[in-house]
């Protein structure tokens, strides 16, 4: 039995706080990361390793969290996951070599494998029809997060301990720790007293049967993973574009993001919410193909600020509206008591995607700037293509 949807609203509002306010502290040590491990004398390679590290941990730990979850309980889960993300922080502002930054985001990626458990939180408290567009609340948290955290650990905080990850890395922690007792304090437990039933010892090996049993959901999974690699190749080359072709630095690379994570978490915070209960989930992510492709092969192809602003603007509004489109599909597509295990399996393909997506990306640029931009675009076709063998789910749960 759900814990009670009358209340959905409140809790909600929590958890989109608790998730916000963990994104913003990983929002402010990502885009310094990479000048602190040079200063350890970092190289591409280890760089980007250092970087990769965090989505092979939440490879491995999201299906675990989300298996727990369904056993113990959403809240107990999600405050160990804020207790771990303070404690990787804390390390992050302590590093005083490159193997205490690998350890950092090693512990960061334990911590931060908790998204399947909110969005199984979600699905606990939100009708099967309204699913989607409150999924859309942890993609707008991402948005906010990847707003807020750069631009205040880039700009704001790092001038404080100048060559140093002090103030930045204690800042983020300072921020889990106090999401974690709020959370103590204020966020309730998702599911009723039948929720949290003893699951099955096999409850992950069940899940991963379900999903191999289940043409719906491995269509779902393969369309996750062809979009959230195409959006990954973003992150390692979008800055290096910028430069390259039009002379940004560092600062005007960083309003290019905040704009795509902007838009993105408008859409995906409140317009989803809107279209997914008229046109229903697969309709949306069909029709946001179009503009997340041109948006990509824009970026690509850009040849002035204008259009580079215009494929960026196009790029925000087609993943969000893909995002939570497939995420819905997938909740709607298990049953209630397999949500955090199933949630968490596509976490762990979501991390593949931003393991393989990256290197792919960055192989690319090497050879042609634009390469990763239309392999980006390749690829949402392809998952326009698998969709096509995806049904719209009608009512309730399966």
């Amino acid at each position: 039995m759900r814990g009670g949807k009358g209340d959905g609203g409140h809790r909600l509002g929590i958890l989109f706080a608790t998730v916000l306010v963990d994104l913003i502290g990983f929002g402010i040590v990502l885009p310094i990361l990479p000048l602190y491990a040079a200063g350890f004398g970092a190289r591409g390679l280890e760089t980007g390793l250092l970087i990769s590290v965090y989505s092979l941990v939440q490879l491995v730990m999201a299906p675990l969290w989300g298996r727990l979850s369904d056993r113990f309980g959403r809240r107990p889960i999600l405050i160990l996951g804020l207790l771990g993300s303070a404690v990787a922080y804390f390390i992050f502002a302590r590093a005083d070599s490159l193997a205490m930054l690998f350890l950092s985001r090693i512990i960061g990626g334990i911590g931060g494998s908790t998204i399947p458990v909110a969005q199984a939180y979600i699905a606990d408290v939100t009708p099967p029809e309204r699913r989607a567009g409150n999924m859309g609340l942890i993609g707008a948290a991402f948005g906010l997060g990847f707003v807020i955290g750069p631009l205040l650990g880039g700009p704001i905080l790092s001038p404080l301990s100048p060559g140093e990850p002090t103030v930045p890395g204690y800042t983020a922690a300072a921020l889990c720790l106090a999401n974690a007792i709020a959370a103590i304090l204020w966020l309730p437990e998702s599911r009723g007293r039948g929720g949290a039933t003893t699951a099955s010892r096999f409850d992950l090996r069940a899940a991963l049967a379900r999903v191999a049993s289940s043409r719906q959901i491995l269509l779902t999974l393969a369309t996750y993973l062809c979009i959230t690699m195409a959006f990954s190749t973003l992150q390692p080359t979008l800055s290096p574009l910028a430069s390259q072709r039009f002379g940004m630095g560092a600062r005007e690379a960083g309003y290019l993001f905040g704009l795509l994570g902007a838009v993105s978490a408008i859409v995906q915070g409140g317009i989803v919410r809107r279209l997914v209960p008229r046109t229903g989930e697969l309709a949306l992510l069909r029709a946001s193909a179009l503009p997340f492709a041109v948006g990509l092969a824009l970026v690509g192809l850009s040849s002035g600020t204008p259009l580079l602003l215009t494929g960026l603007v196009l790029l925000g509004i087609g993943y969000g509206g893909a995002i939570p489109s497939i995420l819905g599909l997938l909740s709607r597509a298990v049953e209630p008591e397999r949500q955090g295990a199933v949630l968490g399996v596509g976490q762990s393909v979501g991390s593949c995607a931003r393991v393989i997506g990256p290197s792919m990306a960055g192989s690319l640029f090497d050879v042609r700037l634009f390469l990763p931009y239309l392999a980006g675009a390749a690829l949402i076709v392809v998952a326009t293509a698998i969709s096509a063998g995806l049904r719209q789910p009608r009512g309730q749960d399966p």
